[in-house]
């Protein structure tokens, strides 16, 4: 039996965070956040056992994700 971890790129409350977060601040300081964001996602993606490009693709997800948010805003 394996057992796999909810994926980052489907927790809403923090795809939302994210996107709030993104949307209120100046350009260069919002890529500065998700440059933060993307790196942490990536090792928490690790942890819960993904391999790196599993892991690289969740995380793009995530920023998709992200992204669609900001669209609906």
């Amino acid at each position: 039996m394996s057992l796999h971890a909810f994926p980052i790129s489907r927790e809403l409350p923090a795809i939302r965070i994210v996107a709030n977060a993104i949307a209120r601040l100046p350009s260069d300081e919002a890529a500065t956040l998700w440059r933060e964001t993307a790196t942490h996602l990536l090792s928490v993606a690790t942890e819960r056992g993904q391999n790196a490009n599993d892991a690289r693709a969740e995380v793009r997800r995530f920023f998709d994700a992200v992204q669609s948010a900001l669209h609906s805003v």
